[in-house]
């Protein structure tokens, strides 16, 4: 690229600029559209300089100063282009650095070059970067053969293949390029890679879990929703303290949600005596659930502890033992439904005891069981509402339940422990099923005789895009492992159907690869064909790659 185009590159003018066009595209665009326009921006600028503009006029030197460059990887990458030395003639060397962990060029810190040939050696320190990420040197070598060098920043020093030092500018036009790289394929300058942060990895073994594609349900627990109703008719009224409790509100529980005003004149007061009556009849059937909530989770006890003998034994399977833990958390579950209802009964019973025959209305508080976001609530203060008419439900969703459906024909490939993936559907962001704050509930117990497929229920804590409702591309784990060449998924792009990847074989330089993939584990997908261990592969910023090989612009390059 021409001089001027890399200032204007790095001026501050074209900073504000960049900024305020990203800040309006992303705004309307989506992702693709936006790093479309983006690389449309760079384009344009590089474009404006032509390889013309590199051209001398006749009363110059008709050739432009040979080169080469080279690309080591270690920590950083260390994209160096140099002139072809002569002794005593100063030689360019631009040095670009980017860290390899987030694709970021270095802004500052000192640079050593060093050079040794025989008994001579010296250095060159280069005190901090020209610009982000590029750091310059002139260099004069005191004679001429081959010169070993190194680039040596913090703790890192990386050796460079010879630097072949020519006797006189004949014999440097004349002689052979030492190591120089292979610069063909799709060109991406440094300048265009920093700003998108575009980050290589190379491509390694790895032992993958061999998993079944399958669909995922989003339920919300059971455990953590709460339907309030009207106990008896009246008008609901706002809690004394507050305003009314809105749809989307969060509360916490005993919060005072509202007040239930029943009137109790002539023919009410009658309705006063039935719902007291009915109090208590609904009070005595909450004891009586009760009772029988406590029996079954004492059998229900009993029976799981035998189970867990069993299973020490290996007398018992570990999907039995799930099934009981299950059973056990429901029983306690019925437990905890059965104390709030007779807490619920004796409230209303102790507040319908407390009032008087003569008194005009009954008022009833009505609180929040449990904490949440209230996602149903009644339209204004002062309606009328009926006897079991729906006032308020309350649901919290810290808290999921996540139900995986496998196809019958696959169960046999399950463990008694089967783990699973989700997939975000729009990210590359999985959660891992149980994971370690979630649990297995049921492992497939029965298979739906219509869909001929059975469920996988996992409860997972919230990591805040999941809702009630979703459908999710998921992988069960078989458990069957073995060991393959892998890369991250963000590494293949779609081009019409067909599966590519992007081989960084230099600095500036790509190739674009048809691959064909295998199975999918976690983040990371199998390549069968279409790539070799230790190749270094585009990882983030791969569709940038591909929108500038169909550019087909190869811009030049120059400092």
């Amino acid at each position: 690229m021409c001089y001027w185009a890399r200032q204007f590159l790095h001026s501050p003018s074209l900073l504000i600029q960049v900024n305020v066009f990203q800040s309006i595209t992303q705004a309307i665009m989506s992702r693709n559209t936006y790093l479309f326009f983006l690389f449309g921006f760079f384009s344009l600028t590089i474009a404006a300089c032509s390889p013309r503009a590199h051209q001398h006029d006749d009363l110059a030197d008709p050739a432009e100063v040979p080169s080469r460059a080279l690309t080591k990887w270690s920590v950083h990458e260390f994209f160096v282009e140099h002139d072809l030395a002569v002794v005593d003639i100063p030689a360019g060397f631009a040095v670009h650095v980017t860290d390899l962990r987030d694709g970021a060029p270095r802004t500052d810190g000192l640079l050593t070059l060093a050079f040794k040939s025989g008994e001579e050696n010296f250095e060159v320190p280069i005190k901090e970067p020209a610009r982000p990420g590029i750091y310059l040197a002139e260099v004069s070598f005191p004679s001429a053969g081959e010169w070993a060098w190194s680039v040596g920043i913090d703790y890192e020093l990386v050796g460079f293949p010879s630097i072949q030092v020519f006797a006189s500018l004949e014999e440097r036009a004349n002689g052979v390029t030492l190591g120089a790289e292979d610069t063909a394929g799709i060109t991406m300058l440094k300048e265009q890679q920093w700003p998108v942060r575009m980050r290589v990895e190379a491509a390694s073994l790895r032992e993958l879990s061999s998993s079944i594609p399958a669909t995922a349900r989003v339920i919300a627990c059971r455990t953590h929703t709460a339907r309030i109703p009207a106990p008896l008719a009246g008008k609901l009224l706002p809690p004394a303290t507050a305003q009314r409790i809105a749809i989307g509100q969060t509360v916490s529980a005993g919060e005072t949600l509202g007040i239930l005003r029943t009137p109790l004149l002539s023919a009410e007061l009658a309705d006063w005596e039935s719902a007291l009556a009915q109090a208590k009849h609904n009070k005595s059937a909450a004891e009586a659930d009760l009772t029988t909530a406590r029996a079954g989770l004492d059998r229900t006890e009993k029976s799981t502890n035998r189970i867990h003998d069993l299973h020490a034994k290996q007398a018992k399977s570990d999907r039995e033992l799930e099934e009981a833990n299950y059973l056990l958390a429901s029983a306690r579950g019925a437990i905890k439904a059965a104390e709030s209802s007779l807490k619920a009964w004796d409230q209303a019973l102790r507040e319908l005891s407390s009032d008087h025959n003569g008194a005009r209305h009954l008022e009833l508080e009505l609180r929040a069981p449990i904490s949440g976001k209230v996602l149903f609530a009644p339209a204004a203060s002062g309606e009328w509402l009926n006897q079991g008419e729906l006032l308020f439900e309350i649901q919290d969703l810290s808290q999921l339940h996540v139900a995986v459906r496998v196809p019958e024909a696959d169960l046999p490939l399950l463990g008694d422990y089967p783990q699973a993936h989700l997939h975000h559907p729009s990210t590359n962001e999985q959660i891992e099923l149980p994971g370690a704050e979630g649990k297995l509930l049921l492992a497939a117990p029965t298979v739906h005789p219509v869909t001929h497929s059975a469920e996988v229920l996992y409860e997972i804590p919230n990591p805040g895009w999941l809702r009630p409702g979703m459908t999710l591309a998921a992988h069960l784990a078989t458990g069957q492992t073995h060991e393959s060449l892998a890369v991250p998924i963000s590494a293949v792009v779609d081009d019409t159907g067909i599966d590519v990847v992007f081989v960084q074989i230099a600095g500036e330089s790509f190739v674009r690869r048809t691959v064909r993939l295998g199975i999918r584990d976690g983040d990371r997908v199998e390549i069968l064909e279409g790539l070799a261990v230790g190749e270094r592969v585009v990882i983030d910023g791969a569709y940038i790659v591909h929108l500038v090989s169909l550019a087909g612009t190869i811009p030049e390059h120059s400092h």
